[in-house]
């Protein structure tokens, strides 16, 4: 029987490895097949694991065991071609949904990838962000790679987003702050004069519904808020405390950001100004937040030490969709 959790209220408190998770351990990323609600991606402890119920089957691995993979994109044209960034061994690709894997990192010289962003209209285009070299992007789905570094002088690059409505357009985030691309990564610029510069951002999402409003979580100054396409920034009145490792916008109620922490999830009603705890905080770890808008209302799935849970109600009700840890 699967677990409920309530608003960060245990109901009934199990350890954290007896959690429901793919392979019973830590989740770090969290990606949806565009043509199949049912079909999600993760990347584990186990590898990269599969499900194609929705979380209800065994959530088997499909590959890349040994290499924990930390950031997944699935091709939104052809959803069987997916991407997976790891620590140590760059980016691995497969045609086939998991069938089968390889390396595709010519052209990439730092192996620890921390990010992915494909192209949504051109999706053979892709770019991986790196920890100390920078962005590397592919025009060839992963055939070959350029380095695409003009202008950034921080190339530890914590996060990278990309504008799905102007997909040359591209913000990464770093030890110093959040710089943007507008040309496809040919040139970036920070921006010098607002109060993230010099300062470690960590997480970036955009709003679904106006892509010029972006959200920058830091460690360990809060949420900042753009409603310019990063021109100025606004800070949360309440900010946390905590450092944040992710952001997530909910697509149709874009006032509604969440915020992933190391002491679980907060939700802001407000468009980043102040937040409260939405659950989870017995996880010391949350990695990743990503909302299915397929759903009414959207699903929120979260991924982190307590594996893989989902929420339809803000954070009221978590539920467990992995199996639990044998």
């Amino acid at each position: 029987m699967k677990r409920l959790f309530a608003f960060g209220m245990l109901l009934a408190a199990p350890a954290i490895g007896q959690m429901g998770s793919p392979g019973g351990g830590e989740t770090q990323a969290i990606a949806l097949d565009p043509s199949n609600p049912q079909v999600i991606y993760v990347g584990a402890a186990k590898g990269l694991c599969k499900t194609t119920k929705g979380g209800l089957d065994n959530w088997p691995s499909v590959g890349l065991e040994p290499l924990g993979p930390n950031s997944v994109v699935v091709n939104p044209k052809n959803p069987q071609i997916v991407y997976a960034g790891t620590y140590s061994s760059g980016v691995w690709n497969t045609p086939d949904g998991g069938g089968a894997w390889k390396a595709v990192n010519k052209g990439i010289s730092y192996p620890d990838v921390r990010a992915l962003a494909i192209d949504p209209v051109q999706p053979d285009t892709v770019y991986a962000a790196t920890d100390g070299g920078g962005v590397f992007k592919t025009t060839d789905g992963g055939q070959s790679w350029t380095e695409s570094n003009v202008g950034l002088i921080d190339k530890t690059i914590r996060a990278l987003v990309i504008d799905p409505k102007r997909p040359q357009t591209l913000y990464a985030g770093t030890w110093h702050g959040v710089y943007k691309t507008t040309d496809g990564a040919q040139s970036w610029f920070p921006f010098p004069d607002g109060p993230l510069y010099d300062v470690d951002v960590k997480a970036l999402a955009l709003d679904p519904t106006n892509s010029q409003v972006i959200y920058a979580g830091t460690d360990p100054r809060g949420v900042f808020r753009s409603d310019d396409g990063g021109k100025t920034w606004t800070k949360s009145r309440e900010p946390l405390t905590e450092r944040i490792e992710t952001l997530a916008v909910d697509p149709k109620t874009p006032s509604d950001v969440y915020a992933g922490t190391l002491a679980g999830v907060f939700r802001s009603t407000d468009r980043g100004m102040s937040w409260k705890p939405a659950g989870l905080h017995w996880s010391n770890h949350t990695w990743t937040l990503v909302f299915d808008d397929r759903t009414d209302p959207p699903t929120l799935y979260y991924g982190g030490e307590g594996g893989v849970l989902k929420t339809q109600d803000g954070g009221y009700w978590w539920e467990v969709t992995g199996p639990k840890r044998k």
